[in-house]
Formats: C-alpha cells, sequence, structure tokens
C-alpha cells in the first residue's frame, strides 16, 4: 500500500512540475466570450489602445515643438500704483523770432562795422575757456546761429538728396559768396581754440537764451525747500527753432514723489521788436524729441503723444501730464512691431537715423558733417575730417542719394510710453513781455503690457514631459527606457541570428546577468534593474497567469518569492500533511 501511495505521489510531482506543452488548438478561442474577452482579445485590444494613444503622443509633441520654434509670445498686462515717478525728458523749443527777439539790428549801419566788432572779439577769445566761458556780443551770437542752423538744415532737416542738393547749392550759389567767407572764418577760429562743434552749439544756444531765460527750475513739495540744480542743454538750432532741455547732474536727479508742479519756466521777450509779427507758440515734447526734426528723422505714422505747441508769449500756461501706458515688448523683426532694446552706448533711434545721414554724406563728400560730427569717433575723424563744402562735388542730376536702406534699419525702443498731456491757459500775464508755463504732473498709475516668451527651457521640458505623460503615462526616464529597450531588443537579436547562421556558441560567464545593469538588494530579495527593461512590461508581468514562464518560475518572479515563503523549491506538496510513504 505505502509503495502505490508513493508511486502515486512521485507521478504526481513529476505532472505538477513538468511544464506544460503548448498546442496549436490551445490558441484558438473556445466560445464566443472567450472571443471577445479572453487572452488573444485583450493582447490586441492591448496593441490597439497603446498605438492609438502613441500616434495622439506624437501629434501632440509635434504639435509642441513646431510651435515652440515660432517663438511664441505672450503678454501680462497689469495696472502700476507708484508713489512716485521719474523725470521725463522734456524739451522746449522757441521759434527764432523769439529768440532773437533781444537782439536790436541796425539795419542803417555799414557792414565794416559790424565785422569790425565781431574781430575784435574774436580776438580777445584766445585760448578754449575764454571762448567758452566769456559772454559774446549779441553780433558774435547772431553770426554763430546762423553758421549752426544752416549747416543743420543743410545737412539734417531734408531728405537724403535734398541734402545733396543744399550742398550743391550752397557751394556754387553766388548770393552765398559772403556767408561762405564768414563760414570759413568761424571755422579757423574753432580750430585754433580747438572747440568742438557740439560745444560750439552749447554756447552758441546758451548765449541766445540766456537773454531770454528768467526761470528755468525743477520744484518739489519738500518742506526744506530743496534747491535742485538745474543746467541748460541745447538739443537743437535750425532756421525755424532753438530747442533746449533741462539737464542734471547724479546728485540732482530727483524723482516726482508729489502730484502738482514740478517744473517751471518764465520767459522774456522783447515786445516792441515782436510788434506786428507773427511769433509761433512755444512748444514742449515729454518724448525730448526736437519739434522741428520728427517728420525728418523719424519712421511714418508715429504717435505725437506727449506733445503741445500751444504755448503763446505773455501767457500764463499750465501742462498737465502723466503716464497712461507703458509698453515692454520682446526683440523682433516683424512688420508693425519691430523694435530694439537700446542699452547704455547704444545708438538710439534718433541717431541711428542720424548715423545713416552722416554716412550719406561720407559717402559724397568723404568728410564728417558738422551738426552730426557727435557720433563720430575719433579715430574716423583722421579718414574724414569736417566738412568745407566749398571742396564737395556732387552731382545731382545723375546721382541718387538716399539713406532709405540704411535708416530701414533702425529700429524703435522696445520700451514705448504712452503720455497724456493737457494743457490750460491761466489767462495773461500782468507784464506782456513775461511767458510762464508750469508742468504739473497727474496721477501716478498707469497700464503697463509687458511682453514674454511663452516658452522658457523649463517650461517647455515640462510642457513636453505633459505631452508624452498625457497618453501613455510615460516619462522623460520611461522615453530612455524604451530607447534603450529597443536598442538592446534589435541588436540583440541581430547579434543571435549572425551568431546561429555560423553556428557559433559563447558561455556566459559565473555571475554575469545579460539582463539587468544593476541589482538592488531589499533585504526579502534581490532586484535586477535596468535600463534595457521594456517600460511596458508591467502590464503583463512575467508571473502572472496571462503570460506563463517556460521551464519554471525565475528566481525574481512572483513565484519564486511564494515557493522560498513556503520553503519548497520543487513546487507544491503532494503530501501537505507530511505522509509518510
Amino acid at each position: 500500500m505505502g509503495a502505490k501511495v508513493k508511486d502515486q505521489t512521485s507521478v504526481e510531482m513529476h505532472d505538477v512540475n513538468e511544464p506544460r506543452r503548448a498546442h496549436p488548438e490551445d490558441d484558438k478561442p473556445s466560445s464566443w466570450k472567450d472571443a471577445l474577452f479572453g487572452r488573444r482579445a485583450r493582447k490586441y485590444a492591448f496593441i490597439f489602445i497603446v498605438a492609438f494613444l502613441a500616434v495622439l503622443t506624437v501629434k501632440d509633441v509635434f504639435d509642441l515643438f513646431e510651435e515652440y520654434f515660432e517663438y511664441p509670445k505672450e503678454s501680462d498686462i497689469n495696472i502700476v500704483f507708484n508713489e512716485s515717478m521719474t523725470m521725463p525728458n522734456v524739451t522746449f523749443c522757441m521759434s527764432r523770432a523769439q529768440a532773437w527777439s533781444h537782439f536790436k539790428l541796425n539795419l542803417s549801419a555799414p557792414a565794416d562795422e559790424w565785422d569790425a566788432v565781431v574781430d575784435e572779439s574774436l580776438a580777445n577769445m584766445t585760448d578754449h575757456d575764454a571762448f567758452m566761458k566769456q559772454p559774446w556780443d549779441y553780433r558774435l551770437v547772431m553770426e554763430a546761429y546762423d553758421m549752426i542752423a544752416t549747416y543743420s538744415s543743410l545737412e539734417r532737416e531734408t531728405t537724403a538728396h535734398g541734402s545733396a542738393r543744399s550742398i550743391h547749392v550752397f557751394k556754387n550759389s553766388p548770393r552765398l559768396a559772403a556767408k561762405r567767407k564768414t563760414f570759413k572764418k568761424w571755422r579757423d577760429i574753432l580750430d585754433s581754440r580747438r572747440i568742438t562743434f557740439d560745444e560750439f552749439t552749447q554756447k552758441t544756444g546758451i548765449e541766445v537764451l540766456r537773454r531770454s531765460m528768467q526761470r528755468f527750475r525743477r520744484r518739489t513739495f519738500d518742506d526744506d525747500d530743496t534747491v535742485i540744480k538745474t543746467k541748460l542743454r541745447i538739443s537743437w538750432i535750425s532756421q525755424m527753432q532753438i530747442c533746449y532741455q533741462p539737464e542734471f547732474d547724479k546728485d540732482n536727479f530727483k524723482t516726482i514723489d508729489d502730484q502738482g508742479v514740478f517744473f517751471d519756466m518764465l520767459l522774456s521777450h522783447n515786445a516792441e521788436n515782436t510788434e506786428g509779427q507773427k511769433i509761433d507758440c512755444m512748444s514742449v515734447d515729454f518724448h525730448g524729441r526736437p519739434s522741428s526734426l520728427n517728420r525728418f528723422m523719424e519712421g511714418k505714422g508715429r504717435s505725437r503723444d506727449g506733445f503741445i505747441d500751444e504755448l503763446c508769449l505773455g501767457q500764463r500756461h499750465e501742462v498737465t501730464a502723466h503716464v497712461t501706458a507703458l509698453y515692454q515688448m520682446l526683440e523682433n523683426d516683424e512688420e508693425g512691431t519691430r523694435c530694439r532694446d537700446v542699452e547704455d552706448g547704444e545708438d538710439s533711434e534718433f541717431n541711428c537715423r542720424s548715423r545713416c545721414r552722416m554716412e550719406m554724406i561720407r559717402d559724397a563728400c568723404h568728410c564728417t558733417p558738422l551738426s552730426l560730427s557727435y557720433l563720430a569717433k575719433k579715430e574716423d575723424m583722421e579718414i574724414f575730417p569736417l566738412c568745407d563744402y566749398t571742396q564737395c562735388t556732387v552731382d545731382v542730376q545723375k546721382g541718387n542719394y538716399s539713406d532709405t536702406e540704411c535708416a530701414n534699419k533702425c529700429f524703435p525702443d522696445c520700451r514705448q510710453i504712452r503720455f497724456e498731456v493737457d494743457h490750460s491757459v491761466k489767462g495773461r500775464m500782468l507784464r506782456p513781455d513775461l511767458t510762464l508755463v508750469e508742468l504739473s504732473w497727474g496721477p501716478f498709475e498707469y497700464l503697463t503690457m509687458e511682453q514674454q516668451w511663452k516658452y522658457t527651457p523649463t517650461t517647455f521640458i515640462a510642457a513636453l514631459g505633459g505631452s508624452i505623460g498625457m497618453w501613455l503615462g510615460l516619462s522623460i526616464l520611461s522615453l530612455i527606457q524604451l530607447v534603450t529597450y529597443s536598442y538592446t531588443y534589435f541588436t540583440k537579436k541581430i547579434v543571435n541570428e549572425k551568431i546561429l547562421k555560423k553556428g557559433n556558441t559563447f558561455d556566459r560567464r559565473d555571475g554575469e546577468d545579460e539582463d539587468g545593469d544593476f541589482t538592488i538588494d531589499n533585504g526579502t530579495e534581490r532586484k535586477k534593474m535596468s535600463l534595457a527593461e521594456n517600460p511596458f512590461a508591467e502590464f503583463f508581468p512575467g508571473g502572472s497567469p496571462e503570460q506563463p514562464k517556460k521551464g519554471g518560475s525565475k528566481p525574481n518572479s512572483r513565484q519564486a518569492s511564494l515557493d522560498k515563503e513556503g520553503g519548497n523549491s520543487q513546487g507544491y506538496s503532494a503530501n501537505p500533511k507530511g505522509a509518510r510513504s
């Protein structure tokens, strides 16, 4: 009896441990439920779902890359509530007739008398400091003003072809012979005193305005009546206007901390000399633009905000300004929005266009225009000296003079401020020869619109991770694992096929594991980890009934763990009660 039980137990143990052999009939569905919900149906459903989601993932990733390389932008709009405002770049302009109203001309005096006074005054200014510090006779002021205005109008206050035509007229016109002689005299004086044309312009403008300027100051509401030193800088002199700006050093540049008047200017003029004349009203520009030069040195269709030209003589004017919007755009070359960030030491759009005009005149006359010499580099002045237009020959009829190609590369500043300016006349002054202009500041709050790149490297990687994880639940590590697995799979397959074809074999060394890159011991079992694992393997684990392993369980499989815990590495016991044979 015992032998019979023993033989039967041995047979049962043999049947349990012996792996089942697959028959072709086993894969065929046995019923409609098996056909719809069986292992094969679930496998194909899984493959279809993964393929469909993979297509969606590839599409999303492709769209994301396409959008990223279009460099999309987004705008952040806010309302700013400031406690103070920066002093704006204010420019005042007055007509030449108003500025010259203090010069009483004696038209019946002989020209020799005029020339004698000018020559004597220039002879007394023997060096640079004397020329710049001594006060000038009005005859010197008028001659110097006329010289600067003529060069400015000839070189800048016209089109490129108009500038070439003006140079031709200035050289050849008989009626300008006396003016050419006078300008030659002044140029010799400037060269001998080593005075730059910009210094010459500043000195001439200040000599003109010092007869008119009664008050030109920055104001505050401090209790200690702080005095802010305000300098005067000449920005433009032409036959029509003279323009000037308040200038501050570092210690005197104060922010606007209170609403109300922050700057005032009191001017005088000679009412007798202006009587019966039509005097153009003054202007103020909060963008710092020389008003008479805007239409020649700026692009077309620009906003003219922050500008008032109704400051007429003999009245008290109150000009209230505030910022309505501040736009900070990203640098771009798109039509209508192209702009550049202007850093310290770089040309603004105005200076860029002025430099284009300087290059055009250099090409035509091989010299540097005087009114634009402040843009020239010292090393270039040896190659292109200051222009003497009596030596310049231009062919106006056949020549095609243009600076448009260069000017098209001059872009506006990406930081744009929009001002709203209100002007009110508070009545006439008690003295008809005085004009008062008070600049006030309104609200400190304004709207800001700042452009930013939609994607930074960090946000793009995050969006990429979201795209690949949305449909397939993958991560960057999963992608690396999938690529490594695919490479390893195809490489081994090719290598094995070649080895099998050649009939070669190789032995694996003891302890060598080709399936794992490294092993982790968690105290219970040792797990093999590899970058070459299939990232989708978790859907069909090795020990599951859906995917049985041939040849028994692997050491790290779920079945091996159960066997280990049960203390039986041979399989299920045929005699669980420990019956003896």
